[in-house]
């Protein structure tokens, strides 16, 4: 349990880096395990994003831009933290009525993180779908990574 609570305070340390305080939050951790691979993902209005982080990541700060943060992180053993791995990550968004568009990933290294960004246009108040395909270097694994999201035009 224990170890579960710093993993968990290390993504949100991590994350923290790239948004305000303020989001993490309202917004609950979000994440897909896969055996020893644990895919966590964030979905936010870009306005999130302070104005120093958005600047140095070359994000425009909108109420019309969703942002998506996703990182791969490899837990093959409990009694230590996850690690960040890098990989190849392809993914989808897809509207309610079906008109859909590829994400276009931007890989982020940091100290101890690496993050993939990708940025969109959203209508007030969509639920989109959004579909991953995460595949860790060095590994032959992919993993599929669905879930939905309404998004809102937020200050």
């Amino acid at each position: 349990m224990k170890t579960r609570w710093i993993t968990c305070l290390t993504l949100l340390l991590s994350l923290s880096a790239l948004i305000s305080p303020t989001v993490l939050a309202d917004r609950g951790e979000q994440k897909k395990v896969f055996g020893d691979y644990e895919v966590h993902y964030i979905g936010l209005t870009s306005s999130f994003l302070s104005p120093d982080v958005a600047s140095a990541y070359g994000i425009e700060r909108s109420r019309k831009l969703g942002f998506l943060s996703i990182s791969v992180l490899n837990n093959p053993n409990d009694d230590v933290l996850p690690l960040p791995v890098t990989a190849t990550i392809h993914g989808t968004i897809k509207n309610l009525i079906g008109q859909e568009s590829e994400l276009e990933f931007k890989e982020i290294k940091e100290t101890n993180a690496v993050y993939y960004i990708a940025t969109f246009r959203f209508d007030e108040e969509e639920t989109y779908r959004i579909r991953l395909d995460v595949a860790p270097d060095g590994s032959d694994k992919h993993f599929d990574v669905r879930f939905s999201q309404r998004f809102y035009e937020e200050d």
